[in-house]
């Protein structure tokens, strides 16, 4: 009797043990299936690649894509910086972000010979100063810097689109909503003041926030992208903004308008690149060959109203007829494209933003 309890006891005690040991091997045998699902880590900005194109992308691959997002050039240099770049496959800096990063060995050479789009490229954003053989970038997007204004303020006073409109108006009622981004204005302004010249002296620099404060006065906000919304709800009259937030504007809102400035205006370029410690380089290629097809291309065209990076998709694109018309007058532009140039050290640009902001 005492031997059967000790048998029961001895089997139990056994079972216990088994689950026990079952439970710690758990792991061990799921892990390997977790490791079988590719994933693609994405850094970007939030408003650029459609949930619906991952969506499509992820069924057709078996690649899961997972994204992160910056908000400014700069907090994507700092991210990166602070990693190494570990956890990324694929960013998407813009034009003058990519030379820093390059120069901070943060971005890995991209095999042209592993995309099937090349040739489609447009040469207009191929081989451009801050990166010239696109050994570390390819581009994606472009946009122009333009006016969007409000029509029903400019009835009586037709807006001439020329840079001096936004430092010294010919309609007394002007009110800007002016660019944010303190490498952008401070560029925006030396080219006003002294057009293609590169180095800033403390005279220029006084010259450049002289001028700043002066205009500040027609300043509504310091919105920059958000010029949108002061369009939209009549409280500016002219945005320096980016053609593709006012774009999409124009859909809703038959009082605003974008216009190209006469003479020169400044092209941004957001471009893929894959950082140094990627380690998924394959499903980075098979995710931008997917996304260069001409009708997908089209589709994030069609949600964001970016102007695409190759040739053959303006046969897709349903754009609004602003949008096309923008395009067209971009292509035909008699006057010269500038690319932001950083003209000032971070502590230059920094002290002379908050300066302005606290005069």
């Amino acid at each position: 009797m005492r031997f059967g309890k000790l048998l029961i006891r001895l089997t139990i005690v056994s079972l216990w043990i088994a689950l026990f040991f079952g439970l710690v091997s758990i792991p061990h045998f799921i892990h390997p299936f977790k490791e079988k699902t590719p994933v693609l880590n994405i850094f970007s900005w939030p408003e650029i690649l459609s949930p619906e194109t991952i969506a499509k992308f992820e069924k057709e691959s078996g690649i899961k894509v997972k994204r992160h997002y910056y908000t400014s050039n700069e907090e994507l240099l700092v991210k990166l910086k602070a990693t190494e770049g570990k956890g990324y496959d694929l960013i998407i800096p813009s034009d003058y972000m990519v030379k820093k990063l390059i120069d901070e060995e943060l971005l890995q050479p991209i095999d042209l010979a592993e995309l099937n789009f090349v040739s489609h490229l447009n040469p207009r954003l191929i081989h451009q100063p801050f990166d010239p053989k696109n050994t570390y970038s390819i581009p994606y997007i472009w946009e122009a810097i333009g006016f969007g204004i409000n029509t029903e303020q400019y009835d009586s006073l037709p807006f001439t689109p020329t840079w001096e409109e936004l430092y010294h108006p010919t309609n007394p009622n002007t009110k800007i909503s002016m660019i944010n981004d303190p490498i952008e204005a401070i560029d925006c302004t030396a080219h006003h003041l002294f057009g293609d010249e590169i180095e800033m002296g403390p005279k220029e620099i006084a010259q450049i926030h002289a001028t700043l404060r002066e205009q500040k006065k027609l300043v509504e906000a310091y919105a920059g992208v958000r010029g949108d919304y002061l369009l939209i709800t009549k409280n500016c009259s002219v945005a320096v903004i980016p053609t593709s937030y006012v774009l999409r504007a124009t859909k809703d809102y038959k009082h605003i308008d974008f216009v190209i400035p006469e003479k020169y205006t400044f092209l941004s370029i957001e471009n893929f690149c894959i950082p140094k410690e990627s380690e998924s380089n394959a499903f980075a290629y098979a995710f931008l060959n997917y996304l260069y097809q001409p009708e997908v291309f089209a589709g994030e065209v069609n949600s964001y109203h970016n102007f695409p990076a190759t040739t053959n998709v303006s046969p897709y694109i349903k754009g609004l007829p602003v949008y096309l018309k923008t395009l067209e007058t971009l292509e035909n532009y008699s006057g010269d494209f500038y690319y932001t140039r950083d003209l000032l050290s971070e502590t230059e640009s920094r002290t002379l933003w908050i300066k302005l902001k606290t005069d």
